[in-house]
């Protein structure tokens, strides 16, 4: 593999785009930007006689050769540009992984594209309001585009049966999915809604994140690796879900209603999705996103990378079986303090042999200087202060336990017994088998407690955040 360097990739491009637009072309400027954990990014400036122009450069570094890289992808986005959804256009696609090729490894040049990415600011940031009113019927507008692609134009493969998806794309995390989610699916299977057209063109991950979004309009949809021929309500239930929506109580993104979505929709469609129809696939995103969060946990766990992030998502399962619980009906929001501002955490002793500072107090003065001093640092990378945050937020959840564990231990065993189970990893299982039953009340209420006290230590603001 030749070198990931952004200066060498820009000169490479720049000499690469000579001879595509036939007129020399000079780099200007080379850097890796963050976005996403599949592909590597770089936004590049290249210069020629008609001035300075900013593309972007998708690279796959770690593509073996002979193996396929980012042509699939780029037949999309060709064929999306084609059908007028708001996406970059390529300039340039090179899926050779071969040591010879321009940058030794599959890359697709884009143009720039201007627009804000990240969630928090465009849901509470001044300059987005007037998006923030018009997003949800925008965002019908772009879908409906992308689901009349042709789809023959693409080369996507087909998901069918939804539920069956999940047990063939997830089969590990399925098979020990944790008891919230297990209930999620058992409704899920009983209360299918009519099928919708299952040739369409799906993006498959259509949300703040993968959306660039200026002032006044949604400027581009990126993220395409995900796409495939399916059921369109897949993409409008996504957009909808609780994960998406980052604390604020609107359905659609944070931004809209689901009527405004739908009608928009259907505008252009030419059909109207049901409300309940979106629900279900709703609650469909939310055991798919909780199984993706088992799924990027056990990539740490078993080895493969070990990242902290993975490792830290792997606990943010227990929003997604609460979110499904609230979907159902099974709980409500609750008030829960954060065991960290309690006075029990200044009493909280070791026992032992050990001496003072107790092992609290050093968890505390580590998070102390990973938030006080770390990420207040404004000469580091957003890469490193985003980090940080995560690394913060582990120890929280590591110092919660430490606080919490023995007497939650303690209350599952005494919530569990009855059941004839003794463990939550058994409670999952017995549903799953059919031996406990998902309809039984006294059953959802103990699973309730379970996660409950899974999110209690992992992020208890969670608790307090209504499904709407």
């Amino acid at each position: 593999m030749r070198s990931t360097d952004p200066t060498e990739v820009g000169e490479r491009i720049a000499e690469r785009l000579s001879t595509v637009w036939d007129r020399p072309v000079t780099l200007r400027d080379a850097r890796v930007v963050p976005a996403g954990a599949s592909r590597t990014t770089y936004a590049v400036t290249v210069g020629d006689e008609r001035g300075d122009e900013a593309i972007i450069v998708r690279a796959a570094p770690a593509a073996a050769p002979g193996a396929g890289g980012l042509r699939s992808e780029v037949d999309v986005l060709r064929a999306a540009y084609v059908a007028s959804v708001p996406v970059p256009e390529v300039l340039d696609l090179s899926d050779s992984a071969d040591e010879q090729s321009v940058l030794g490894f599959p890359y697709a040049v884009m143009r720039f594209v201007d627009g804000e990415s990240i969630a928090r600011r465009i849901l509470r940031d001044d300059a987005y309001g007037s998006v923030r009113d018009d997003f949800a019927r925008q965002a019908g507008t772009v879908l409906a585009r992308i689901h009349a692609m042709k789809s023959t134009s693409t080369g996507l493969d087909h998901i069918g049966d939804p539920i069956e998806a999940l047990h063939t794309l997830f089969a590990r995390e399925y098979a020990h999915a944790p008891a919230g989610l297990v209930l999620a699916i058992d409704w899920l299977d009983r209360h299918r809604p009519e099928s919708a057209p299952s040739d369409t063109v799906v993006h498959g991950d259509f949300r703040l994140g993968n959306l660039l979004i200026t002032p006044d309009r949604i400027s581009a949809v990126l993220d395409w690796e995900l796409a495939h021929l399916g059921d369109p309500m897949e993409d409008l239930g996504w957009l909808c879900a609780k994960a998406w929506r980052f604390g604020v109580p609107r359905p659609v993104a944070g931004m809209g209603a689901r009527a405004d979505l739908l009608d928009a929709y259907a505008q252009v469609a030419g059909w109207r999705p049901t409300e309940d129809a979106l629900r279900w696939w709703e609650l469909y995103a939310t055991v798919r996103w909780g199984l993706i969060c088992g799924s990027q946990a056990n990539r740490y766990l078993d080895g493969t990378e070990r990242s902290m992030e993975l490792a830290a998502i792997g606990r943010r399962s227990a929003e997604q079986e609460f979110d499904a619980l609230l979907s159902l009906g099974i709980t409500t929001p609750v008030s829960i303090p954060d065991p960290l501002n309690t006075e029990e955490t200044a009493l909280a002793a070791d026992g032992g042999p050990h001496t003072a500072p107790a092992l609290l107090d050093l968890l505390d003065a580590v998070s102390g200087f990973l938030t006080d001093e770390v990420a207040a640092d404004s000469g580091i990378s957003p890469q490193v202060r985003f980090r940080t945050r995560v690394a913060g937020n582990v120890l929280a959840t590591v110092r919660r336990q430490v606080l919490l564990g023995a007497q939650q231990a303690e209350a599952s065993r005494r919530r569990l017994a009855p059941l004839g189970v003794y463990s939550s990893a058994e409670l999952a299982d017995a549903l799953r088998g059919g031996s406990l039953a998902a309809g039984d009340d006294t059953v959802r209420a103990v699973v309730a407690a379970e996660v409950i006290d899974r999110l209690t230590v992992a992020n208890p603001k969670h608790l307090t955040q209504p499904d709407c």
